[in-house]
């Protein structure tokens, strides 16, 4: 179960990285600091069709990872409650794929399935940073993971700073956006290896 945790994890982070820096490439004229990264899958766009698929891919391998995490780190419900949300972080992504926002992500007139783009997304993003938040919440008191707990917080903040900056009234939304992800695909990768090295199944303790 290790195995498929830590290959589902790398595989999300690999398809999805993979989609913005090809996806970048292949859009002309695009800005990876001024533009959403939902634009690359948005309709009618260049790389659409591509980078959706690559969207949900990434979003059911990511929800698959953190499900197994809360099966092998079951030392508290609090733990669970962190790894489900940041399941949902990866239900957002993938249901970001399904529901494409419109050309641009244009937000004059949204068609109701960039409506629920925005909506998943949206609270993807939300239940991602407080997953990071929660986690390391559970892991504080835990010697061999005291790293993780000190990494939490220097992913979570700066994320739950920059979400509230994509929006378009912020001039470089771009970048506040890569800033959130980058923070959840190191907490990610953390996780990861914890999960290669030390996970194991331990009963439900009291929390």
């Amino acid at each position: 179960m290790r195995a498929i945790a830590f290959a589902s994890a790398l595989l999300s982070l690999l398809v999805l990285a993979a989609a913005m820096i090809a996806g970048g490439l292949a859009y002309p004229g695009y800005d990876h600091l001024r533009q959403y990264i939902s634009e690359l899958g948005a309709t009618g766009a260049p790389t659409g069709a591509a980078v959706s698929f690559a969207f949900m891919a990434s979003g059911v391998l990511l929800s698959i990872f953190w499900l197994i995490c809360a099966v092998l780190f079951r030392e508290s419900r609090l733990a669970i409650l962190g790894f489900g949300l940041s399941a949902l972080n990866g239900l957002g992504l993938f249901f970001g794929g399904v529901f494409r926002c419109d050309f641009e992500c244009s937000l004059a007139s949204p068609s109701p399935e960039a409506l629920l783009h925005d909506v998943f997304g949206g609270v993807g993003y939300l239940c991602g940073i407080i997953g990071v938040l929660v986690v390391g919440l559970a892991w504080r008191n835990r010697p061999d993971r005291r790293g993780l707990f000190r990494l939490s917080l220097l992913c979570g903040i700066p994320a739950a700073m920059a979400i509230w900056l994509i929006h378009p009234a912020f001039e470089w939304y771009g970048a506040a956006q890569r800033v959130v992800e980058l923070a959840l695909m190191i907490w990610t990768v953390a996780v990861a290896l914890e999960v290669r090295q030390r996970g194991t199944k331990v009963p439900i303790a009291i929390p």
